[in-house]
């Protein structure tokens, strides 16, 4: 075994540590990775398909990740590979759920509902989340209003170590990725210019997912009831 699976164990067992202690118990830790780990696939997946070098998911305390050593050619490309990771972890969200409610397990339920809401905090237009590599299709100026959502996000879910932590995280990774994209746009400008096609594509896309995801997350209840009526 290399020292790098040797680490990206160690880093798996880590996060599993921390997850077992904010969701207080084993089983919805081990569930939420494996949510985690299916939104990750997604990503995976995709850059797979379009031929792309990339990494096996990587697990850390605050999350996951896929490392691509190269930026993709075109801004149709990064979104298409950002989108894959939160349509399939909702898919996977949702069969949990679909299982939760059928079998009358509480915690499949508690941990679709979880991943509904790390597939949609996901969806906010400010890198380094997908959200933010989306936008870079629909217009890489979207950040400005990443960047006020997420503020608002980590006001309504309160102050803690923990969100102040992502928080100044993700806003440092932006900046840094604001800066990247102006010097991108000044060397290859077109890289955010898609057809416009495929820019209203992506829009509705975002968008209807943003919009399902939201409604999952926040009125549990009536998704329920819709399964329900659909005899699932």
């Amino acid at each position: 075994m290399s020292n790098r699976q040797l680490l990206m164990g160690a880093s798996l067992v880590l996060t599993l540590f921390v997850w077992q202690s904010m969701l207080g118990t084993l089983s919805l830790a081990i569930g939420f990775l494996v949510m985690i780990a299916i939104h990750e696939m997604g990503h995976w997946l995709a850059a797979k398909q379009l031929g792309m070098p990339v990494s096996a998911p990587i697990f850390t305390p605050l999350g996951a990740v896929i490392l691509m050593p190269t930026l993709p050619k075109s801004s149709k490309e990064e979104a298409y590979i950002a989108l894959a990771g939160p349509v399939l972890g909702t898919v996977g969200a949702l069969a949990g759920f679909i299982l939760g409610i059928a079998l009358g397990v509480k915690d499949l339920i508690t941990v679709s509902q979880l991943a509904f809401m790390l597939n949609l905090f996901n969806l906010i237009p400010l890198a380094p989340m997908d959200g933010g590599r989306i936008s870079m299709v629909i217009s890489r100026h979207l950040w400005v209003l990443g960047a006020p959502l997420l503020a608002w996000v980590v006001y309504s879910s309160g102050f803690s170590s923990m969100t102040l932590l992502v928080a100044v995280l993700i806003g440092w990774q932006a900046f840094q990725d604001v800066v990247m994209r102006k010097q991108l746009s000044q060397v290859n400008p077109q890289y955010f210019q898609p057809e416009p096609a495929v820019r209203a594509t992506y829009i509705a896309a975002y968008l209807g997912l943003a919009a399902f995801l939201s409604w999952a997350f926040f009125f549990p209840g009536q998704l329920a009831g819709f399964l329900v009526g659909l005899g699932l």
